[in-house]
């Protein structure tokens, strides 16, 4: 893969410690990486699965080890925990081997824009309904990302693509759409209430970038089932970027191209 440099990278929904995380992937984009600044938008370790159903293998490590050497060299890495790494919020404001740790973070592109970077679980409680089915739906969707992966890990071993089946259903879904809707309209909302020009996040898997009545909006993407990040080059122009193995596809402008993942 060829070595591209970007001025910020944004990261974020790795789930390492679950069956479901891309590790090897994600070390292999780092590898062909690099960055002035690398944002970790949380749920980078899943702390909350792992306390259920724990599966952190090599490959994992060797992705916080990366992470880890990237921060001891020339780059800034910055780490904002997510609802499923929540405990490092307890740490905001230290360092852990050369990571900092924050609740959220502003960030200045080159063009000018101000940025709030989030996870983005603070919109739940302005989103969601609390029901029962939607507390029912969320455990479904995160058993059904685990057997995805091993359905996957299997296709694999025929020369099969990686095809996540949980991201067709989710999409197929109107409820699904609704809330994604909701969710994003609701973080432009926030930032603008805050007086940011954009908003960056992660938390609902739905990698994407546009503008939402004047307010830019971004969402890195997930390791799970898209492996996507966001990243600004050196003119302050925000694209995502879609891991292949023969090569990163980036993707540019207001709204990104459609995923094939």
């Amino acid at each position: 893969m060829m070595s591209r440099h970007f001025r910020t990278l944004w990261l974020s929904d790795v789930h390492l410690g679950t069956s479901a995380a891309r590790a090897a992937d994600l070390l292999d984009f780092l590898d062909g990486i690099s960055a002035d600044t690398i944002y970790l938008v949380g749920d980078i370790v899943d702390l909350q699965r792992m306390k259920v159903r724990p599966s952190f293998n090599a490959a994992h490590r060797l992705v916080l080890g990366k992470l880890i050497d990237i921060a001891a060299g020339s780059t800034r890495v910055v780490y904002i925990p997510g609802n499923h790494d929540v405990e490092f919020r307890q740490v905001a404001g230290s360092e852990i081997c050369g990571i900092e740790i924050s609740l959220e973070e502003q960030h200045l592109t080159a063009r000018g824009e101000r940025l709030l970077i989030l996870h983005g679980d603070v919109l739940d409680a302005r989103i969601r309904k609390g029901t029962n089915l939607e507390r029912f739906a969320a455990a479904a969707y995160t058993l059904l990302v685990e057997a995805d992966a091993s359905f996957n890990r299997f296709r694999a071993r025929f020369g099969g693509e990686f095809s996540p089946l949980s991201t067709r259903l989710k999409m197929k879904l109107k409820s699904a759409h609704e809330y994604i809707r909701r969710f994003e309209v609701t973080a432009a909302d926030y930032a603008r209430s805050r007086g940011f020009d954009g908003v960056v996040c992660g938390h609902i898997h739905r990698p994407e970038l546009r503008e939402i009545d004047g307010v830019r909006y971004a969402n890195d993407g997930d390791w799970v089932e898209h492996r996507t990040a966001l990243a600004e080059d050196a003119a302050g122009e925000l694209m995502l970027l879609h891991y292949r193995p023969d090569g990163i596809l980036g993707s540019t402008g207001d709204r990104a191209a459609p995923l094939a993942a």
